[in-house]
């Protein structure tokens, strides 16, 4: 984007500059300083911001809020990357920093940063409706109260499922003991980039297979399908596509290397063969159902 910027609601609505100016605003809030405002945790709401006319696409797994893990640095690279999602079909975007050791271990962080970029994201027009998620690291299950794993779970009460990042060595005893315990918390699992782990390079997905049995649910990456992980990834990405075991897509969006895809992906799959109701089903219907519907806890393995 330029400094011009496109048009935002009624009036021009230079972007960079209004993020800039909007951006003073938030820049440097505490969780201590907004809790003088929001009072205690125990009183906050878990919420998400709506914003008008919501378009059909869904991203449950974008690195949307500025500073908390590897993905956009500033307030004005997340609006710009929130913009792409939005040129590219998208209406829903579930922000889904890192939950792990290195990245964010306070998931009001989450709470708090959904609320300060809805705000800007209204300030400059740009309609999406952005909900608080994470990409929970296994290593982190044991760590979170109940509370805390609502907070950033998705779909509705009774079908509620948490986004698990696959590791990139093998789906061990360690990430299978950890999806276990969210199982017997109430939670449904979907695998984050399983395409991407050692699981499918050097295992055959056995790992990916025993989660799939117990109940869980694969997405793999937009930026897997067409290429930009590189050539293992694709691979693999096409292969369990083709085999049935993936549920949705999702952009894995980060930043400007890692834009959002999904329109991409879907092209991509239609290119290599991949039925275009297939198609469509992973990367638009599929993710708005699992957001709508959830998995209900019947779908569940004893």
């Amino acid at each position: 984007m330029t400094g011009e910027g496109p048009e935002y609601g009624n009036e021009p609505a230079p972007l960079r500059h209004v993020v800039r100016l909007l951006s003073r605003a938030f820049t440097g809030r505490t969780r201590a300083g907004n809790e003088k405002v929001t009072k205690s945790p125990a009183e906050r709401p878990i919420l998400h911001a709506t914003m008008s006319t919501p378009q059909a696409g869904a991203e449950i797994h974008f690195h949307a809020l500025p500073g908390l893990d590897d993905g956009p640095a500033t307030l004005e690279e997340s609006v710009e990357l929130l913009a792409l999602a939005v040129a590219d079909g998208t209406g829903t975007v579930v922000a889904t920093p890192h939950v792990r050791t290195d990245f964010v271990t306070d998931v009001w962080q989450v709470i708090e940063g959904v609320r300060e970029l809805s705000a800007v994201l209204a300030a400059t027009g740009i309609e999406v409706d952005l909900r608080a998620g994470g990409e929970l690291g296994h290593e982190m299950v044991g760590r979170l109260s109940q509370t805390e794993l609502e907070m950033i779970a998705q779909g509705p009460h009774g079908a509620r499922w948490q986004l698990v990042e696959a590791p990139f060595d093998a789906l061990g005893h360690d990430f299978h003991a950890a999806t276990d315990e969210l199982r017997d918390r109430g939670f449904s699992v979907v695998v984050a980039h399983p395409e991407r782990s050692a699981d499918a390079a050097l295992s055959g997905s056995a790992g990916l297979r025993r989660e799939l049995a117990a109940g869980s649910l694969a997405q793999v990456n937009a930026q897997s399908i067409v290429g930009a992980h590189g050539r293992d990834a694709r691979e693999a990405a096409l292969a369990l596509i083709s085999e049935g075991l993936v549920s949705v897509v999702a952009s894995d969006a980060h930043g400007p290397s890692r834009p959002p895809l999904l329109g991409e992906a879907r092209a991509s799959l239609l290119e290599q063969g991949i039925d275009r109701l297939l198609g469509t089903s992973l990367t638009a219907s599929g993710p708005r159902r699992l957001l709508h519907r959830g998995i209900p806890a019947a779908a569940l393995v004893a």
